[in-house]
């Protein structure tokens, strides 16, 4: 219990700070002109397929801007004298990561709002509204768990490297096709869609998540299985993170 508390104490002291530093700022703005230009369309209604699909692109860019702020934020050393104290490594990453988060879905539910009272989507329920935000925000989350494991503060710039050539792998059926995949030998191609395969593999819950969040439907198995796959990739991106970052001496970014 002393662990969880002194967890949500950290996440609020960087929320805090996050709003003190005016940061925020950013996100806010972001938002307004994302529903100005996007939701608002004065004199027209918009559906809710439309609604979680800009949404569910914006909320991904949102977090991507945030998580780098938050990690900038952690990544002080300022920051690590919490870390000789009471604060372990572990609560450390997951105030970050929880504090991240907060920001996101704080700014996603007022776009919500501001959607509801404005201009509201056709055709959707607070339930369907919720069964379409609970796939949208745990891909954010997703997003938000491998920008902490990619950050300075976490992986060394070898393992960074390493990692983005396996997700940069794992893409790579968009961008070698055509000639270029016909002039190869038959036993690269066959290995390298194995390879495309297997790392992809991962990238299917986040992917499905998004379309899931569109349709919200709920009918089939496929939906809760993948909720639970979008779950548990969560809880293994965060817990290799925290065992990363565990594993290695501080670094102190400004020196």
């Amino acid at each position: 219990m002393q662990a969880i508390l002194r967890t949500l104490r950290f996440t609020g002291f960087t929320l805090l700070e996050y709003l003190r530093s005016a940061r925020i700022l950013l996100e806010l703005i972001a938002a307004a002109t994302f529903w100005y230009i996007f939701l608002r369309r004065s004199g027209q209604s918009i559906d809710a397929e439309y609604f979680f699909t800009v949404t569910g692109v914006f909320a991904p860019a949102l977090t991507l801007y945030t998580m780098s702020a938050v990690i900038g934020l952690g990544d002080r050393p300022q920051g690590y004298v919490l870390l000789v104290r009471k604060l372990n490594r572990a609560q450390y990453l997951i105030g970050l990561f929880a504090s991240a988060l907060a920001i996101v879905s704080g700014v996603y539910g007022l776009v919500c709002l501001t959607s509801a009272f404005l201009n509201p989507p056709t055709n959707l329920t607070l339930a369907g509204w919720g069964l379409g935000t609970l796939p949208l925000l745990l891909n954010a989350a997703l997003l938000s768990a491998l920008l902490l494991m990619l950050s300075p503060l976490v992986f060394s710039p070898g393992w960074r490297l390493f990692v983005l050539g396996l997700i940069a792998l794992a893409f790579s059926g968009s961008f070698i096709s055509g000639p270029f995949l016909d002039s190869l030998p038959v036993t690269v191609i066959d290995v390298l869609r194995a390879v495309q395969a297997v790392l992809g593999a991962p990238l299917v819950p986040a992917f499905y998540g998004f379309q899931l969040s569109m349709t919200r439907d709920y009918s089939t198995i496929a939906a809760p299985v993948n909720l639970l796959a979008q779950l548990m990739l969560l809880i293994s991106l965060l817990g290799l993170a925290i065992y990363a970052f565990s594993r290695r001496d501080l670094i102190f970014s400004a020196q």
